[in-house]
């Protein structure tokens, strides 16, 4: 086909073998040759729609090409089909028949590109097909750190479709309480870093599970950021084995505590009416064997006396190592119902000591052992009438207040108070603050309501004034 303006040596274009576009300076088309035509669909009709931007548009930096006048670059064009074909360019200047400049453009087929997209397009196949065989869970994101990939093992997990966790819609199943998490690691974030973090993510079946999150960031060629790769993997097991661990040690070291204890119990507390009852042993042997029975009656009520205390203490240890190993099963509980049985049992102790218990209206439920709640508010109830002033008449107070996963109760009564440098020896065993003669007991009862509220998962503690009273707070799960 002529051209209106004629081109020098358009004959020659017409057979040449490489494909060739002319424009004038402007970029507008004015001839492409039988190749080009070949090549790229479009025809000398169609040269309204060609223009530089438009061919070439797959490249980039087309404007750099042009401002840095290059005159020769691997680029993408558009076919007239839509398809792209990756080729070879080459710019030359051209003089038109009317005198101006205009562009030739050689355009040859880049094999090596085409191969190097078909690689590229079977490394990324190969990669998704990996990654979806994988069991843990894959991510990538972009440069802004907004998610566009994620494995099947991801959304097995999370139950939910590619398209809802895309960008930063995958945070919905994080657990609120654990997105602290991320704050965390913020600043490995901005620097480009390696990074790991722990948080719960919501499963297909709507529980929580803990997650171990690897983020590993993504570098170009030339050292650009191109984003994060990570995994996740879920370790819910290793987390309950290490919680498992961690209370067995803990129960390991509280078992030595306790043992230590019974070394000082049997060392001390049952040697001493051991002691007793030897010594009024010995002196009834001898004074039977001199004949004299006088005092032998006297001597046999300490030796009695003595084995009471020995048998009490021996009763008491039984009961506290019991605690445990001998509670019952937990089962729904009413609290109210605890209270009245446990202030029934001390009601003659009460009435002998015009004490007063106000109570407030209990939790109607809570899950435990009902026989061991009993036996903890029976011991603070009684030991509050124990400890009473000698001024005034013993008032004890049972209160609760309602927390997130548990309820805190307090015990208040109006008695002597104790001293805060006792306050780390009440709970322990046998642990006496008084002596006999002052205060009846083995000083077991705390310690036994300690063992309970631990038993139950809750902690307890205590403040208190000399002279003016006490008060135990303790804590049970809802």
């Amino acid at each position: 086909m002529r051209l209106s303006a004629p081109i020098p040596n358009q004959d020659f274009f017409e057979h040449f073998a490489e494909a060739l576009l002319i424009s004038a300076a402007d970029g507008t088309p004015l001839y492409l040759n039988p190749a080009f035509t070949k090549l790229s669909g479009y025809s000398m009709d169609d040269l309204n729609l060609l223009n530089d931007a438009n061919l070439f548009r797959v490249r980039v930096n087309y404007d750099q090409v042009v401002s840095e006048k290059a005159t020769h670059w691997e680029t993408g064009i558009t076919k007239k089909d839509n398809n792209i074909s990756w080729v070879k360019v080459s710019l030359s200047p051209i003089t038109l028949a009317d005198g101006t400049q205009g562009k030739v453009y050689t355009v040859a087929d880049n094999p090596s590109i085409d191969q190097m997209k078909n690689l590229l397009k079977e490394s990324e196949t190969r990669f998704t097909t990996l990654a979806d065989a994988s069991p843990v869970m894959i991510w990538m994101t972009d440069q802004d750190n907004l998610c566009y990939y994620f494995n099947k093992s991801w959304l097995d997990f999370t139950g939910r479709k590619f398209e809802e966790e895309l960008g930063s819609d995958w945070i919905r199943g994080v657990h609120q309480d654990d997105m602290m998490s991320f704050n965390n690691i913020n600043h490995l974030l901005m620097e480009r870093q390696n990074y790991s973090c722990e948080y719960r993510l919501k499963r297909n079946d709507g529980t929580y599970r803990h997650i171990l999150e690897i983020g590993t960031p993504r570098f170009l060629p030339d050292d650009s950021f191109a984003g994060y790769m990570g995994s996740c993997l879920d370790i819910t097991e290793m987390k309950e084995a290490q919680n498992e661990l961690a209370t067995q040690t803990s129960e390991l070291k509280r078992s030595n505590e306790e043992l230590e204890q019974f070394a000082y119990v049997a060392s001390h507390d049952m040697q001493e009416p051991l002691r007793m009852i030897g010594s009024y042993i010995h002196l009834v042997q001898k004074n039977i064997e001199s004949g004299n029975l006088n005092e032998v009656n006297d001597f046999m009520k300490y030796v009695v006396d003595g084995v009471g205390r020995m048998q009490a203490l021996i009763n008491d240890l039984l009961q506290y190592s019991r605690v445990n190993k001998k509670g019952s099963a937990f089962t729904n509980v009413n609290l109210n119902e605890v209270l009245k049985i446990a202030v029934t049992h001390l009601v003659n102790r009460i009435s002998e000591n015009e004490a007063e218990v106000i109570c407030d209206s209990m939790p109607a439920v809570i899950h435990g052992d009902q026989s061991q709640l009993i036996r903890l508010f029976q011991n603070f109830i009684d030991n509050a009438i124990k400890f009473k002033a000698a001024e005034r008449k013993p008032v004890i107070r049972i209160c609760v207040k309602e927390q997130d996963n548990f309820h805190e109760f307090s015990v208040t009564d109006n008695g002597i108070g104790i001293d805060e440098k006792f306050y780390n020896r009440i709970f322990v065993i046998f642990q006496r603050l008084h002596t006999r003669t002052e205060y009846e007991g083995t000083g077991i009862g705390l310690a036994v309501c300690k063992k309970i509220v631990e038993r139950h998962g809750g902690e307890i503690r205590l403040e208190s004034k000399l002279g003016e009273g006490t008060t135990f707070y303790f804590t049970l799960k809802k």
